[in-house]
């Protein structure tokens, strides 16, 4: 746990209240102007309360005229109503939209963050770590650092009060404070202590929470729900997930016994505070040296008073706990690139496309990995040229085409293009030049042809989309649906969305790296689902719409490839043999050994099925 210094805390403290008040005023400033009028109101309503016995004692004791009476205490009974109303009405705001425009917010921001981040980042353990804190802390708009000003307010207004009080009480005598004073310091101390253990704790719990949360999800998720049920794992999972619940549920009750034992010191140093200082209020009133209506005026004062203290204490504390969770929500937010975000070098153009490709000795490492995905790479892909890349799974495959299309940057060694480093070039610029097809293809929950451009309907080219889904063979399709390319997709959104089958979502996604005709196609085993004959179909019909273009096609099945100008074997996290198949074929090495085992299968396949 990072140790934090006093002068750490108040400068984490300042910027944390900063950037929440930032927050509100851009989003919403009435909201913090009415929290500055609830503060007054939350003092003026019960000092007016206070305030009200007296001036009524008073003014008996002094048998002034009944109009006078009625027109000193009606006036003060009318400002305590309108005062009231005011309160109400602030202290709704104050109650209700801090939190729902502060959850609503930083929601919003966090998925600007994730959607515009470095990729992989999103699997970097230490972000992730970062970024369950955070989450943990926007749950709901409940959430403490959701709720700053909402704090500020309740320490504000007991700090005021606290003011006032103690100025009334003090002119009756000083000792009275002292005693206040005395043992409301031994109450913040058991405070701070169980503050102290909140935050010494709070990694492990973020740790235990985060492995609950995860096999929540996997409970919850329908494509595991399958394998659950055919394996009949449900047993084992339920166990799993008890034993983890007993841990996650035993931390956080220790967390909940340390604040009640600071809450029941809170009640007993109320009982000896108020006790004392009423005693010695009966005292003065007995020895006549208060009158009736003072000795009501401060006996409520004192019992006010306390109250005030505790919610100094209880306030600072919140906000404190607020304040740690608004930077661990700070800390996910401004979690720093490490690409290029910033002005790059421009982009190629005209003859310049499309462009050579260059590794030049890279490895890459995952973080937290022991060994490299990838090491020693040095390749030289042409403008044009047609790459295959192939080997077994877990070779590498993947990992070369995200270093391809700049989704991670290199543990060691440079990606150049067109000669020039990566690095040199913005980040989302460079993604302007891939056109790609992943193996996992997912829908977005808007029209055909929106999926299909990726863009609003103003902006996306209709005459495009068609002829992407009549080259892709997809028209057929989507001619059969009620609104054509208007019709949407993803049921789980829209109640009248179509569902299209895995090899129309291929069919879909291949129309969408059409549609963007970007200067480098990348298939990254996109056909995987499909058979063996379908998939070199696929991947020929490509070829062909891509002519001119420089292609890389990823593929576990040698035949399907066999097309390409240069087929790469990766294996043993490096390239073991590059050529042409029929190089690689006469070489009679690791990639001749593969095809034919994998010809074999294909051809006792498809003798079994003639039969």
């Amino acid at each position: 746990m990072e140790q934090i210094n006093g002068q750490t805390r108040g400068k984490m403290l300042r910027t944390s209240i900063s950037s929440s008040l930032s927050l509100y005023w851009s989003e919403q400033k009435s909201v913090l102007i009415i929290c500055g009028i609830a503060v007054i109101m939350r003092v003026a309503l019960p000092y007016l309360g206070i305030l009200m016995p007296r001036v009524v004692l008073d003014q008996i004791a002094a048998q002034v005229e009944p109009r006078q009476f009625f027109i000193t205490v009606g006036s003060l009974a009318a400002l305590l109503v309108v005062v009231n109303y005011i309160k109400s009405f602030t202290d709704s705001i104050t109650n209700e939209a801090v939190g729902t425009v502060g959850v609503g917010t930083i929601l919003v921001q966090k998925m600007k963050k994730m959607m515009n981040m470095d990729f992989e980042l999103m699997e970097d353990p230490d972000f992730k770590t970062v970024d369950d804190k955070a989450m943990k802390a926007a749950t709901s708009n409940h959430a403490p650092a959701m709720n700053i000003p909402r704090t500020l307010v309740e320490l504000l207004s007991n700090s005021l009060g606290f003011l006032l009080y103690a100025s009334v009480i003090a002119v009756v005598h000083p000792l009275i404070l002292v005693i206040l004073f005395i043992t409301s310091t031994i109450n913040w101390l058991m405070l701070r202590r169980a503050r102290n253990y909140m935050e010494a704790t709070r990694d492990e719990r973020s740790k235990k929470f985060r492995k609950l949360n995860s096999l929540s999800e996997t409970l919850r998720n329908p494509d595991a729900a399958k394998d659950i049920r055919l394996y009949g794992a449900f047993g084992w999972l339920k166990g799993i997930y008890g034993a983890e619940f007993a841990s996650h549920r035993k931390a956080e009750r220790k967390l909940l016994s340390k604040n009640m034992h600071a809450q029941l010191a809170d009640a007993l140093m109320i009982l000896l505070r108020d006790g004392a200082a009423y005693a010695f209020l009966i005292w003065l009133i007995l020895d006549g040296r208060m009158t009736l209506g003072e000795f009501v005026f401060i006996f409520a004062a004192i019992g006010a008073l306390a109250g005030w203290i505790s919610g100094i204490l209880t306030a600072a504390s919140d906000l404190n706990r607020a304040c740690v969770e608004m930077r661990d929500i700070a800390a996910a937010l401004e979690y720093p690139d490490r690409m290029n975000t910033g002005t790059g070098a421009p982009l190629p153009q005209g003859d310049n496309l499309p462009p050579s490709i260059e590794f030049r000795n890279v490895s890459y490492t995952y973080p937290k990995a022991e060994k490299a995905a990838l090491s020693g790479i040095d390749l030289t892909i042409d403008a044009g040229e047609r790459i295959a890349i192939v080997g077994a799974n877990g070779a590498g495959k993947t990992t070369f085409v995200k270093l391809l299309c700049g989704l991670y940057s290199p543990s060691e060694g440079e990606v150049l293009l067109n000669g020039s480093p990566v690095g040199a070039y913005n980040r989302d610029e460079y993604y302007t030049l891939f056109s790609t097809v992943f193996q996992d293809i997912h829908m977005l929950s808007a029209s055909v042809a929106e999926n299909i451009s990726q863009q609003p309907p103003e902006l996306t080219d209709r005459e495009n989309v068609r002829r992407c889904l009549e080259l892709t063979g997809l028209s057929e399709k989507t001619d059969s649906l009620p609104d054509k390319e208007d019709t949407l997709l993803v049921r789980a959104v829209h109640q009248d969305a179509a569902e299209l089958s895995g090899g129309e979502k291929q069919k879909l996604a291949m129309s969408r790296a059409l549609y963007k005709n970007a200067p480098v196609i990348v298939l990254d085993e996109p056909t995987a689902a499909l058979d063996p004959i379908a998939e070199n179909e696929v991947y020929q019909r490509y070829a062909e719409l891509t002519e001119g273009k420089t292609s890389v096609y990823i593929s576990h099945r040698l035949a399907s490839t066999r097309f390409c100008d240069r087929i790469l074997l990766i294996d043993g996290n490096a390239i073991a043999e590059q050529g042409s198949h029929e190089q690689l074929m006469a070489l009679g090495g690791l990639y001749a050994n593969m095809f034919e085992v994998q010809a074999s299968y294909y051809q006792d396949s498809n003798g079994e099925g003639a039969e």
